[in-house]
């Protein structure tokens, strides 16, 4: 609910000004594309930033603004060393900080 409050707020500050150009970026996870064992709530959650993120993006197009979606893979964290090495390499195979 916070990605999209925060959007609407700035989309309507956005129409409010006039100005061209404005840009909303959402940080989104792979997870929302590929889904992840275990995480089915977390997959659908960020899948709805990404339908979240191309709806704004055809919304501000006509302001000329961009709305966009950053979803670049796993990083090597704590969480992602912790469980076990058959488990890790398939959670994070997906990611390009892991080739």
């Amino acid at each position: 609910q916070g990605t999209f409050l925060v959007t609407q707020a700035v989309a309507r500050a956005l129409v409010a000004t006039g100005a061209p150009g404005g840009s909303i970026i959402h940080v989104g996870s792979i997870v929302g594309k590929v889904g992840n064992l275990g995480q089915a709530n977390y997959a659908a959650s960020k899948a709805g930033v990404e339908g979240l993120t191309r709806t704004c993006a055809k919304e501000l197009a006509s302001l000329q603004g961009w709305c966009r979606w950053d979803a670049s893979g796993t990083r090597r964290t704590w969480p992602t060393s912790a469980p076990s090495w058959p488990r890790r390499r398939a959670a994070t195979s997906r990611g390009p900080a892991w080739r």
